[in-house]
């Protein structure tokens, strides 16, 4: 499964406001005019919010602006029970979800108590339990450490491994070309790229056009009179395969 990624840098006036109002678009949290939206090959400009939101899942960046329960078990639940599902089958699909998530030894905690890593994990999981087709993740990583970082992609990764489509709006190139295997480039609206990550940050014609950030690995490369994208994605597959052995 791949883990798509819609990365917009403009080194003098980086703004996300666009990508983001693309994936409220695409939930249909914002109207659009033009265009057509597919789903698995159907038309869903006319769904309602409530009927996109059975195959299309967004988690906002900050957990915080999504958590309307105090405790984690009712968090999780929630989406269930505005379905009318019964109480045996929405237990039964929130103890799976706690268990994919990692959070079954915190099913029964206050969400106040929890890190902000792990409140995302709960946001994550109250989409998970209506079995969406595509997952939109706004800033995944923002506000995390190292570890914590480490540790909440590969969590990503174990969902994408179950069938789940995944979108990435984010900043962060470098995690770009280490979690995802295709980049799409936007520029004034329209599509300019689609590749691999080692491509497009390797490729001065896309970076120039759509105000792309060079990567410190495409600088290093270019210093060193290697090909850009054959170091980058070197350095990127020996670095996930140590990663993957500690």
């Amino acid at each position: 499964m791949e883990l798509y990624d819609c990365t917009k840098i403009n080194s003098k006036s980086f703004n996300l406001y666009y990508y983001t109002s693309l994936a409220h678009i695409l939930a249909g949290f914002l109207k659009h005019k033009d265009g057509k939206i597919y789903i698995e090959n159907e038309l869903i400009n006319s769904w309602t919010i409530k009927k996109r939101g059975s195959k299309i899942g967004v988690v906002m960046q900050n957990p915080n602006h999504m958590i309307v329960k105090h405790m984690v078990r009712d968090e999780i639940s929630l989406g269930l029970k505005a379905q009318g599902g019964d109480k045996k089958t929405i237990e039964s699909k929130v103890n799976e979800v706690l268990k994919i998530c990692n959070l079954w030894g915190y099913r029964n905690w206050p969400i106040s108590a929890l890190s902000y890593g792990q409140k995302k994990r709960v946001t994550i999981a109250s989409i998970l339990t209506l079995n969406p087709k595509l997952l939109i993740l706004d800033e995944p990583t923002a506000g995390q450490d190292y570890r914590t970082y480490t540790s909440f992609m590969e969590f990503i990764k174990k969902i994408a491994n179950t069938g789940i489509a995944i979108i990435m709006i984010t900043h962060n190139i470098h995690l770009a070309l280490e979690y995802t295997t295709r980049s799409i480039v936007l520029s004034e609206g329209k599509k300019i790229a689609d590749d691999t990550p080692a491509n497009i940050f390797s490729n001065s014609e896309i970076i120039e056009k759509a105000s792309l950030k060079e990567t410190s690995l495409g600088e290093l490369a270019e210093t060193l009179d290697l090909n850009k994208n054959e170091f980058i994605q070197h350095f990127i597959n020996y670095e996930m395969e140590n990663m993957c052995r500690e």
